[in-house]
């Protein structure tokens, strides 16, 4: 993720939890680097660690372009560090490599077309497309991957293109071209069964990138916890695609905990804990999460609000979940609010205070935001500072229950006396009785 997509991003000035050598260890590959220059745009105090440690990753692919902005930008905040001089000797013969192999497979594609053989043809593209994407030219690559499509003779063919569409849009982030990808593998009439906890995932992620808290979660609860370790389809031969090319199992965690924390009521949460296995094998990567959501089950909202701003920072820096975390919190808010004042018929606002460790002034400017938005049905009395929650009128509920029985009655009722004029008048009756809906056998 390059550096202007996050130049008017929100930094942080303080440390995460996490030690940042030992935590990126969980990543490889383009996901690795991708949060290595993520922490180095959000972090100030981990910038120069990060972006060592993403230089060396860089110098073990053909990523060039990203390797001499990542110098370049260590050298802005270190210009003195040995590392933030750029290495011409392994950018020259990684440049010329790189070259030599991209015009072998131009010609390649070249002979291909003019012998029109349409499976070459699809396999040129499908290699150039792995070739740019593997020197960082997502741009070429999603360009020669698409062009797979009208060489597609088999479901097969058009399966593996989209999952390479697939795969590049996601690092790029156009979930449009994401949605349209899982659209076409969708719409085939059979497909490998051992891409769906794959589609699942970026289907999660996808929900995410639209603030849609409630389907991210439900999405990822469906991921199998064996398929956030690894994943490769049995039938791809020239590529594997794993779930971990974005998110690990701690991710996952994460992002279900806090979007389940957001969207979930009490009950359904609690279902989830004991019922969930799944979820459960997934908790036992995050403690934090598993106490967080115990905690919302046992109404102990205090240690809520503490675990989540202990964790902030983390939150801050993880490359999914950075741009929801206000918004996220800002829900967890909303959700235990609704939570909490559902249990009372009248509260009084110093115990809430003291129950979610907060001041007596925020707990009634929440609240008073949350009447205005029709977010919580409580009635506020600022005077004598209690709340009353506005529970259904049951008696109406009774009333209007009796008026639909007295109404039904009064109508048979009437029919009833209508059939008995008709018979004693001696008049006959084309039509059955049933077909007004009246049963005049019911009164007999």
């Amino acid at each position: 993720m390059s550096s202007e997509t996050h130049a008017n991003s929100k930094v942080v000035d303080s440390l995460p939890l996490f030690e940042l050598e030992s935590h990126i260890q969980n990543y490889t590959g383009r996901n690795a680097v991708d949060r290595l220059l993520f922490i180095a745009d959000r972090c100030a105090p981990l910038a120069k660690d990060a972006l060592t440690l993403a230089i060396a990753s860089l110098k073990q692919t053909a990523e060039v372009n990203r390797y001499e902005d990542a110098v370049e930008r260590l050298h802005e905040i270190a210009p003195h560090d040995p590392r933030a001089t750029i290495d011409t000797v392994w950018v020259d013969e990684v440049t010329k490599a790189t070259r030599s192999t991209g015009d072998k497979l131009e010609l390649e594609l070249k002979s291909y077309k003019n012998n029109l053989i349409k499976e070459s043809i699809r396999m040129g593209n499908s290699e150039l497309g792995d070739f740019y994407f593997s020197i960082g030219d997502l741009s070429s690559a999603s360009k020669f991957y698409s062009r797979q499509r009208e060489y597609c003779t088999t479901h097969k063919h058009i399966e593996d293109m989209s999952m390479d569409m697939i795969r590049v849009a996601v690092h790029q982030r156009n979930w449009s071209q994401v949605e349209t990808a899982i659209s076409r593998i969708d719409a085939l009439p059979s497909k490998n069964s051992d891409i769906e906890p794959y589609l699942k995932a970026v289907r999660g992620l996808w929900s995410l990138a639209q603030s849609n808290f409630a389907l991210t979660a439900s999405t990822l609860l469906n991921v199998p916890v064996e398929s956030l370790t690894h994943f490769a389809p049995k039938s791809r031969q020239k590529a594997t695609y794993t779930i971990t090319d974005f998110v690990t199992v701690n991710d996952v965690a994460v992002i279900i905990g806090l979007c389940s924390l957001a969207s979930y009521s009490r009950n359904a949460l609690k279902d989830l804990l004991d019922n969930n296995a799944n979820f459960k094998e997934i908790l036992e990567s995050e403690a934090h999460i598993r106490t967080l959501l115990d905690s919302f089950v046992l109404f102990d909202y205090k240690s809520i609000f503490s675990t989540l701003e202990k964790h902030k920072t983390d939150y801050m820096l993880d490359i999914w979940l950075a741009d929801h975390v206000e918004k996220l919190f800002d829900r967890i808010r909303e959700n235990c609010y609704t939570q909490y004042v559902r249990g009372y018929k009248r509260g009084y606002l110093d115990k809430m205070a003291a129950r979610f460790g907060v001041s007596q002034d925020d707990v009634e400017k929440d609240l008073i935001a949350l009447i205005e938005s029709d977010k919580v049905p409580v009635r506020l009395d600022l005077e004598n500072k209690y709340f009353l929650f506005k529970s259904a009128d049951e008696r109406a509920d009774v009333y209007d229950h009796v008026m639909s029985i007295a109404n039904t009655f009064e109508r048979n009722g009437r029919l009833l006396l209508v059939n008995i004029g008709v018979l004693r008048g001696g008049l006959e009756i084309n039509a059955k009785p049933e077909s007004s809906g009246f049963d005049p056998k019911a009164f007999r």
